[in-house]
């Protein structure tokens, strides 16, 4: 399909923000005059394509996705190790994994009741759920049968983060956030940055609390809910938390 000028133009006037920004308001000037001419339009998605990336409309914003290979503007979750020279273990990526897997499977329970600026999670609660967790896949993994079940190399993550140091409630309210692999407070910072970085949520430092944005159940909706591997393993760890959960209350 051959494309005017003009066409040409706007779709890349908007391709370049949305490299930019990440996500866009269909209300933006430059989202809705593309929207409003195909040819624009689908000269945008083959610029995205040609980019190593595709665009996502959710009915509200327009969201730029970048495909894991070949794409010259590769982002945090497909470059984590390029991008971020702070995480220097293989074992620390795969833990910053982890970490936003329980974050989006506590976010993503009951959409319909999202109450933006409301729906949060502070750090330490965070930090409690991915340890409940990798206790728990510890503990089932004998022999590595786990492990290999679930493709997760649940030995070398549990002693990892076994061996970070962990604030106290009063310490984690007297320092200041920052980023690095050398505590369990950082390495989630570590990995909610990358979300924020996102535009998926956004990070009240003096509080340590992660707030959902509306971008985020749009990338859950329309896209995350589309992934096997993802329903999988949010699966397995709200059953795994609630199993936990259970075992604490018998306990009492």
């Amino acid at each position: 399909m051959s494309y005017t000028l003009e066409q040409l133009q706007q779709a890349s006037r908007l391709f370049f923000d949305l490299l930019r920004r990440k996500v866009i308001s269909l209300d933006d000037p430059a989202a809705a005059e593309c929207l409003q001419d195909n040819g624009a339009y689908d000269a945008l998605q083959y610029l995205a394509k040609e980019g190593g990336c595709r665009i996502m409309n959710s009915g509200h914003r327009l969201h730029l996705l970048v495909n894991p290979l070949g794409s010259g503007f590769a982002t945090n979750f497909t470059q984590l190790k390029s991008k971020y020279s702070r995480i220097e273990r293989k074992t620390h990526l795969h833990i910053i994994n982890v970490i936003i897997l329980v974050f989006l499977a506590e976010m993503d329970q009951d959409e319909q009741h999202f109450k933006p600026g409301q729906d949060s999670m502070s750090y330490i609660q965070l930090a409690d759920q991915v340890s409940a967790v990798l206790k728990a896949w510890y503990e089932m993994d004998e022999e590595g049968k786990f492990s290999k079940q679930w493709r997760l190399d649940i030995q070398a993550m549990y002693k990892v983060w076994a061996s970070l140091y962990m604030q106290t409630k009063s310490q984690e309210d007297a320092d200041t956030l920052s980023r690095g692999s050398g505590s369990r407070i950082g390495l989630i910072h570590e990995g909610m940055k990358l979300l924020e970085d996102e535009h998926l949520v956004f990070i009240s430092e003096s509080e340590k609390r992660i707030f959902p944005r509306e971008e985020l159940y749009e990338r859950m909706r329309y896209l995350y809910h589309d992934v096997d591997r993802y329903k999988e393993l949010k699966a397995l760890i709200g059953s795994t938390l609630a199993e936990k959960e259970g075992d604490a209350h018998a306990a009492h």
